[in-house]
C-alpha cells in the first residue's frame, strides 16, 4: 500500500517559496526539503530537478490571476473611469506578488517556459484582454476611438511601475494608498479617452 502523501504540492511550493525569498537562487533542496518537512528524495520525485521546482515555485502566482475573469466579462455598465481604478487597484495587488517571483526567476537565470504559446503567457494574456476590454468600451461608445493596444500597453505600465520601483528599486518613498496613485492615473489616462458618460 502507498504511502499517503502528506503535504500538497502547493504546500511544497510555498515552502520553496520561502526559502527562495529568504536565501536566493543557490538555496539547497535539502533546506528547501527541511522547510517542507519532507526528504530530498520525495521533493525531486515529486519535482524531478531543482530547476523545474523553481520555476513551479516561482510561477504559482502568475497563475492565479482574478483580473482575467473581470477582463474576459467585459465593460460592466457602471462608469469606465470606476472600472478602470477598480481594475487598477486589482492589478497592483497581483504584481506586488509577481514582481518578486519575475526577480527571483531573472536572479536564478531562469525563465518561464512558452507551454502553451506566448499569448497564454500570463503577462500577455492581461495586456490582450485589457485590449479587447478597451475596444468593447470604443465599441459600444463609451471611450473615444483610440488604438486599444497602445492604451493597454500604456495602462499596464503604469500600473506595473508601482511595484517595480518598490521592489526591485527599493523606492518606497510614495506613500499614498493604491487607490489613490490609480485613481490620479486614471483620471489623467482617462481626459484623453473620455466620452461623455452618466456616472
Amino acid at each position: 500500500m502507498a504511502r499517503p502523501r502528506l503535504l500538497t504540492d502547493d504546500e511544497i511550493l510555498a515552502a520553496t517559496q520561502s526559502c527562495l525569498f529568504e536565501y536566493g537562487p543557490s538555496v539547497s533542496t535539502t533546506m528547501i526539503a527541511e522547510r517542507a518537512g519532507i526528504s530530498q528524495a520525495a521533493l525531486f520525485k515529486r519535482f524531478g530537478t531543482k530547476e523545474r521546482l523553481i520555476i513551479s515555485a516561482l510561477r504559482q502566482p502568475m497563475q492565479r490571476n482574478p483580473i482575467v475573469d473581470r477582463l474576459e466579462m467585459g465593460p460592466q455598465a457602471g462608469p469606465i473611469r470606476a472600472q478602470l481604478i477598480e481594475l487598477g487597484v486589482a492589478m497592483i495587488g497581483v504584481m506586488r506578488r509577481v514582481v518578486p517571483c519575475l526577480a527571483m526567476l531573472h536572479s536564478a537565470g531562469l525563465s518561464l517556459p512558452d507551454e502553451d504559446g506566448h499569448e497564454t503567457r500570463p503577462s500577455v494574456r492581461v495586456r490582450v484582454l485589457l485590449a479587447e476590454w478597451l475596444q468593447q468600451a470604443i465599441d459600444a461608445g463609451r471611450i473615444q476611438s483610440v488604438d486599444p493596444q497602445i492604451m493597454a500597453v500604456g495602462y499596464l505600465g503604469m500600473l506595473h511601475s508601482r511595484p517595480f520601483r518598490e521592489v526591485i528599486i527599493g523606492d518606497t518613498d510614495l506613500t499614498c494608498t493604491d487607490e489613490q496613485y490609480v485613481t490620479q492615473l486614471v483620471d489623467s489616462f482617462i481626459d484623453g479617452i473620455a466620452v461623455s458618460e452618466a456616472s
